[in-house]
C-alpha cells in the first residue's frame, strides 16, 4: 500500500513537472519555427547555386526586343539602382512603345527576381509614393491573345488593372496600370501574390501603363492592344528561360553530391 502511495506522489510530480515545461515547449518551438520560416524566405538555408535559377530569366528580361509588331522603342531606360534595390530584381526592363501607325504609347516595366520581392510592390503601393492617387480600386481583367507570334490557340492572361491620377502645374496626369506575374506557369493576378507564390520561386511581374483619358473604359486601353502582342513574345521567352533555370539548378545541385 506504501508503494503503491509512493508510485502515485511520484507520477503526480512528474505530471506536474511535464505541465510546468509544457509552455516553454511551446515557446522554443514558436522560436524554432519562426528561424526556420524566416530563414526559408530570406535564402538563408538555401545553396548559393540555386541562384542559377535566375539567370536565364534575368537574361530574358532584359533582352525582349524594341521592336513587336507595328510597336517600336528607340530605347531600354536605364534602371534606377533605388528601384531596383527596393524592389529586390535580379533584372528590370523599363521602356515605351509607340504605335507606328496610330501613335498610342504604351510603357513596360519587366521585373525578374525571387517571388518573395516580386511579389510585394504592387502599383497600388507604390504609385501612392510616387504623387500619384488610386482614382480606382484594383479589378481583375482577362487578355485573350494568340500562344504564337504568328498565331495559334488562344490564352488567357490574367491582371488586375486600376487608374492612377497626378496632379501637375500643366494638368492631370491619368494613367491606367496592368500588372501580372508568371513563375512558368502563365499569367495571373491573385489579390494576395505573395501567399500564392511564396518567397523561393523565380517570378517575374508585368506592368503594362498608358494614358487613360476620362471616361476611357479599361477595354479601351492602348495598352490592351499593346498587351495582345507582348504576351506571346515574352511566353517565348520566359518558356525557355524557366525550363533552363531550372536545369542550370538540377544540374548544379547534381554536381555538389
Amino acid at each position: 500500500m506504501a508503494m503503491t502511495d509512493r508510485g502515485r506522489t511520484r507520477r503526480d510530480t512528474i505530471l506536474a513537472l511535464l505541465r510546468s515545461l509544457g509552455p516553454f515547449w511551446i515557446a522554443a518551438f514558436v522560436v524554432v519555427a519562426g528561424a526556420i520560416v524566416e530563414g526559408y524566405w530570406s535564402f538563408r538555408w538555401q545553396s548559393s547555386d540555386a541562384e542559377l535559377a535566375l539567370n536565364p530569366l534575368a537574361q530574358a528580361v532584359e533582352q525582349v526586343p524594341l521592336s513587336i509588331d507595328v510597336w517600336k522603342a528607340s530605347e531600354v531606360v536605364p534602371p534606377d539602382p533605388r528601384v531596383v534595390q527596393i524592389s529586390g530584381a535580379r533584372a528590370l526592363f523599363n521602356t515605351t512603345y509607340r504605335d507606328q501607325t496610330q501613335g498610342d504609347s504604351v510603357t513596360v516595366y519587366l521585373l525578374a527576381g525571387w517571388s518573395r520581392d516580386i511579389a510585394v510592390h504592387t502599383p497600388d503601393a507604390c504609385y501612392p509614393g510616387a504623387g500619384f492617387v488610386m482614382e480606382t480600386s484594383p479589378q481583375p481583367f482577362t487578355v485573350s491573345y494568340s500562344a504564337q507570334e504568328s498565331g495559334g490557340p488562344t490564352r488567357q492572361a490574367e491582371f488586375m488593372t486600376a487608374v492612377f491620377t497626378k496632379s501637375e502645374p500643366t494638368g492631370v496626369t491619368r494613367l491606367r496600370v496592368f500588372w501580372s506575374w508568371n513563375d512558368g506557369r502563365g499569367w495571373r493576378a491573385p489579390r494576395f501574390p505573395r501567399w500564392m507564390y511564396g518567397g523561393r520561386r523565380p517570378l517575374v511581374k508585368l506592368y503594362v501603363v498608358a494614358e487613360s483619358p476620362l471616361g476611357q473604359l479599361p477595354h479601351q486601353s492602348p495598352a490592351l492592344r499593346f498587351a495582345a502582342v507582348l504576351l506571346p513574345v515574352l511566353d517565348a521567352r520566359l518558356q525557355e528561360a524557366f525550363s533552363g533555370g531550372m536545369l542550370a539548378h538540377d544540374a548544379a545541385r547534381g554536381n555538389s553530391h
